[in-house]
């Protein structure tokens, strides 16, 4: 059965769930929670929806092909099912994005491989906000729609990892030495020195700073194919600005990874064709930024609480800051063209009674 056959038979599923009858679920109003990540959803899975749709309408290789028609058959069919909830509980359909906001008669913004390989990355992020869904929802049906999701986004990161492997494209992580004996921590000298004397890094350290490095390197190239091809000259500085933030830290997460002797990723602006033409609006494109900039800090936020160098926490947190910066820039971009779609929110209650 295909993640997607799966997502439909989770959802129209008619067993009763914790005694719950699911033709009752209607009576069950939806947490804030329940509506911050279908909306959320809603929103990526239309973005992905435009970058997919040009992607499987440039694309030649068969083998590439059927991974991004699986990918926009998903992401189409997340699209329809959450429409269907929202129609029940008479929350009104989020603007999102459409067919006014790529054009499939552009030509490619960058290589097969790299469309693939991005769609494999960005559905990391997607399938960890899937099972943040599933585990943070309550409503039975919602709790199915997510379980079928997670499902069809693993589907996708198997597909594309095995044409990306068969073709010998598979950016893999670094190898360590298989350590013999397990060892504990006897002294804080451990803990290193803010000026990154100490120990070697260990594995967590190694793969939070490779995943981290991947993804920018995927991003950099992206937006080095974003600022040749934006209609708006400020919007252009931006993702200008964008690549040599990413640059910054590429440098400097390389630079920490081959100090001991431990490969990076590999740079792939190379794949980025020279085509000055958009295939997709300036709106999507600058809100597909900001989202993606939510997702690195996210991971530095996750490597910051499991690392111990004193030196690595003190590199991340100064990132950290450069995303928040970069994030405002952005937002506040949005903002000055009236792009930024409002998230749901609570009643002013101070304003109702005034």
């Amino acid at each position: 059965m295909t993640g997607l056959e799966q997502t439909r038979e989770n959802f129209s599923e008619q067993v009763p769930a914790g005694g719950v009858n699911p033709r009752d679920f209607g009576n069950i109003p939806p947490t804030v929670v329940e509506i911050n990540y279908l909306w959320a959803t809603y929103l990526a899975e239309s973005m992905a929806c435009c970058f997919q749709k040009h992607i499987v309408a440039t694309t030649k290789d068969p083998a590439y092909l059927g991974v991004m028609q699986s990918a926009l058959e998903l992401s189409s069919k997340h699209i329809e099912l959450i429409e269907t909830i929202f129609q029940s509980i008479q929350h009104p359909l989020p603007q999102a994005f459409g067919e006014k906001d790529v054009d499939l008669t552009a030509p490619k913004l960058h290589d097969e491989t790299f469309g693939v390989l991005y769609t494999k990355i960005t559905s990391k992020y997607i399938f960890q906000n899937y099972y943040l869904a599933f585990a943070e929802s309550t409503r039975p049906d919602i709790r199915q729609l997510f379980s079928g999701f997670i499902d069809g986004s693993r589907d996708i990161i198997q597909k594309a990892d095995d044409v990306l492997l068969a073709k010998g494209a598979l950016p893999k992580a670094p190898y360590i030495v298989v350590p013999n004996r397990v060892e504990s921590v006897h002294d804080k000298d451990y803990f290193g020195s803010l000026l990154g004397d100490g120990r070697p890094l260990n594995a967590f350290e190694i793969s939070n700073i490779f995943a981290i490095s991947e993804f920018k390197v995927a991003i950099r190239a992206l937006k080095i194919a974003f600022a040749q091809v934006a209609k708006s000259d400020e919007i252009r500085e931006y993702f200008t600005k964008g690549v040599k933030l990413a640059e910054k830290h590429i440098n400097v997460l390389r630079g920490i990874l081959e100090k001991e002797g431990v490969p990076g990723p590999e740079i792939v602006d190379y794949r980025v064709t020279d085509s000055t033409e958009s295939p997709f609006s300036d709106r999507l494109m600058l809100f597909h930024t900001t989202t993606v900039l939510a997702h690195i800090l996210s991971a530095y936020g996750t490597g910051l609480s499991r690392i111990t160098r004193k030196d690595l926490i003190a590199t991340y947190t100064k990132l950290m800051v450069d995303i928040l910066a970069m994030s405002k820039d952005g937002a506040d971009l949005l903002i000055k063209y009236g792009w930024l779609e409002k998230v749901p929110e609570t009643v002013d209650r101070k304003k109702l009674m005034h």
